[in-house]
């Protein structure tokens, strides 16, 4: 075990480095990568102590939350200082940012496992483990995965990704993990109350901010199929009118999803023209809709240190019981978003954002936040009536 409790050790090409003054680090739920920040002082005789590309990690709390490299230095000197500001990042980010170049084709059956391995290691990226949380269906007829040369990595994996309803994201190791959201539970909760309630001393939310918005959420979200054409076996020999293969918008073949918590009036259709987000059009609507709301409510808390548990970090993925009277807030909710921060002047803290307890998932009905209208967005987030959809549906989905 390498430090413990709010730790923080910064290990440079192998080694620890014990001039730091200011560390940051960020992981996501739906990041394929994760960032940070490390400020340095020069050491005696030693000006210019990391350069870019230098190897790095970053352990909170005896656990990895950064493995990767020094993507940017920025660097100030006069007579008083000499800072050095590293940014940092996952070793993923190599995969987000290189093309895969010529020859990435995968005939179905196949996993997005398989997928995402053999396109790391095409792209010279072997030492990036896979972590498959989820096994989401094999792809198969009419789902080829095929990426044109000047594609990069993430942009190809992720646009087969979003066909399963899963993210991608990473374990602080700088590997791969696909996951979504499975409903764990994280063992640590966020309470505040106002100071007259007798529980007051179970606080542990040093600050919060809130927000809920609709920025690009519908009330309806409907989705038209169509399959994709580059399997060419598939298509041999079949009609041109194959109505599997039509993508005009008198399509029949809809799934139709609400968002209950956003007025009637607020309605999205969209056409899958690449194959679908999803195993069917109604999954791939519920998709759409609930990456929306997800995105659209926000919740942060500051605390203190990296644990939520003795022995167990704040992380993205786990759900956990969240009370905050100033926002009339009472839920379970999916934690999205750590950030990571240690100063020698500050010292440890984190910042957790989260978001309703079914985001990430195919759930299409509003979460049950407790609290009046002026709180959790309007107490219980299913208010507004999806109204007549006819309209919308445009059609039934096939069996």
């Amino acid at each position: 075990m390498i430090g413990g409790g709010d730790d923080l050790i910064v290990i440079v090409n192998g080694s620890p480095f014990v001039g730091w003054l200011d560390v940051r680090v960020e992981q996501s739920f739906d990041k394929a990568t994760g960032n940070g920040t490390v400020k340095v002082s020069e050491q005696p005789g030693v000006p210019f102590p990391i350069r870019l590309g230098d190897k790095v990690q970053v352990i909170c709390a005896s656990r990895p939350v950064l493995t990767g490299h020094v993507h940017e230095i920025n660097g100030e000197h006069d007579d008083n200082s000499h800072t050095i500001q590293c940014t940092l990042r996952d070793k993923t980010q190599d995969f987000i940012d290189s093309t895969i170049g010529p020859g990435i084709a995968f005939k179905p059956p196949v996993h997005l496992k398989q997928v995402l391995r053999k396109t790391l290691d095409k792209m010279s990226l072997s030492d990036i483990q896979v972590i498959d949380r989820i096994n989401p269906d094999r792809y198969g007829h009419a789902e080829v995965p095929v990426g044109a040369v000047d594609q990069r990595g993430f942009d190809f994996a992720d646009m087969w990704a979003r066909k399963r309803q899963v993210v991608m994201n990473t374990d602080g190791k700088g590997n791969l993990v696909i996951d979504r959201n499975t409903k764990r539970r994280g063992s640590g909760r966020l309470w505040k109350v106002f100071e007259t309630d007798p529980l007051c001393a179970l606080n542990n939310v040093k600050k919060s901010t809130y927000k809920n918005s609709d920025l690009n959420r519908f009330n309806g979200t409907a989705a038209a199929a169509q399959k994709s054409h580059n399997d060419k076996d598939y298509w041999e020999g079949r009609s041109k009118g194959d109505p599997l293969a039509q993508a005009d918008r008198l399509q029949k073949n809809w799934g139709v999803a609400h968002d209950t918590g956003v007025r009637p009036e607020r309605r999205k259709h969209y056409r899958a023209q690449k194959g679908l987000e999803g195993g069917s059009p109604k999954k791939a609507a519920k998709w759409r809709s609930n990456l929306a709301k997800a995105r659209g409510f926000q919740y942060t808390a500051t605390v203190q240190g990296f644990e939520q548990s003795p022995g167990d970090l704040w992380w993205p993925g786990f759900i956990v019981p969240v009370r905050d009277d100033h926002w009339e807030l009472e839920a379970e909710l999916l934690i999205v978003d750590v950030r990571f921060m240690k100063s020698w002047s500050a010292g440890a803290t984190a910042e957790v954002v989260l978001t309703y307890d079914d985001a990430y998932s195919t759930s299409e009905s509003g979460s049950k936040v407790r609290g009046s209208k002026g709180g959790s967005g309007g107490g219980e987030t299913g208010d507004f009536d999806a109204s007549d959809m006819s309209d919308l549906e445009g059609g039934r989905e096939s069996p």
